[in-house]
């Protein structure tokens, strides 16, 4: 058995996608819909800044990009910085002006085609287009099978370690078990005794420390044995989970796969932190979480106090 075993398929696959990164457009240089235990790209502005990383290290490796002026005038020069160029560093390039002032051939520099070192290569490229019609977008480097495959890595807040996030599926599955209705929907769906594959997660998360009552409680995810929306706190359905959303009149996209209540970081996703992790991952509205996705949930509801108040409404807290 395994943590999607039981569960309606569209849930359980709901669940592994959990364990991908997502909204990279293809015209960055990260990658999307890859697993969060991907090489992670750091940003030299952050890791000048003293990146914290994790003690055990990235599963994948790490690559630091730095922009040409930052590669010339603070690292070229300066071994302090643990940097190689071509090994852990490329220089990006994502501007018009460092393209044209840094030209890559002038420093005999070759595009990267691997994520892990070597990296075949000293830069990567991706620069706009602009609304001269001479200037066409500059894309170079990790674009297709040929050169490395799509991105070059992750964004490093969207790491996540092979352990965490099977511990986070069979967690965000216990989850899933106390959305209500879950039964019914998965009997609807030809599983005759799901009691059975509940009571499998349930085994592993209670040998795995993952129900902690009292910590999913705290962290919003749990209420009376029934999965809460993390912001608004209101009980998930089963039918939320695996169902999409309806899309308004006149914006109708086919393609279109969002359903109502999705995963939900509770403390929001912020360099450093490494929030994708055990306890603080649950379901919760595409509503909700749409509003609170940038700024946590403190600070959301502090604002949604604001808004009402703004509107005349007297707020009580019990």
């Amino acid at each position: 058995m395994s943590y999607k075993s039981g569960l309606p398929v569209a849930i359980g696959n709901k669940i592994y996608k959990t364990s991908q990164t997502r909204g990279a457009d293809k015209d960055t240089i990260f990658q999307n819909r890859v697993l969060r235990n991907s090489t992670v790209l750091i940003p030299f502005r952050t890791w000048n800044k003293g990146a914290i990383l994790l003690e055990e290290g990235f599963e994948n490796g790490f690559i630091v990009l730095a922009y040409p002026e930052e590669y010339f005038e603070e690292i070229a020069n300066d071994t302090s910085q643990n940097l190689t160029l071509g090994e852990n560093l490329l220089v990006f390039y994502e501007t018009r002006k460092d393209w044209l002032t840094y030209p890559p051939q002038k420093f005999g520099w070759d595009y990267a085609k691997s994520r892990t070192s070597p990296l075949l290569g000293q830069y990567c490229a991706r620069v706009p287009d602009t609304t001269s019609e001479t200037d066409q977008d500059i894309r170079i480097g990790f674009t297709n099978a040929a050169s490395g495959g799509q991105g070059a890595g992750i964004r490093v807040y969207e790491y996540a370690s092979k352990t965490t996030l099977e511990l986070t599926r069979y967690q965000l599955a216990y989850l899933a078990w106390r959305t209500v209705g879950m039964y019914d929907l998965a009997i609807s769906e030809g599983i005759a005794t799901p009691e059975i594959y509940k009571a499998h997660v349930d085994e592993f998360c209670a040998n795995n420390n993952l129900i902690d009552v009292q910590r999913l409680e705290q962290s919003r995810l749990i209420k009376d044995d029934i999965t809460v929306c993390p912001l608004c706190l209101k009980p998930i359905s089963a039918i939320e989970l695996g169902s999409r959303l309806e899309q308004a009149e006149g914006r109708f996209v086919p393609d279109l796969t969002v359903t109502g209540a999705n995963l939900f970081h509770v403390n929001e996703l912020r360099t450093g932190l490494y929030n994708h992790s055990i306890y603080n991952l649950g379901w919760g509205h595409h509503h909700c979480n749409t509003v609170a996705r940038d700024y946590g949930i403190s600070p959301t509801i502090e604002w949604m106090g604001q808004v009402l108040t703004w509107n005349g409404y007297s707020i009580t807290k019990e």
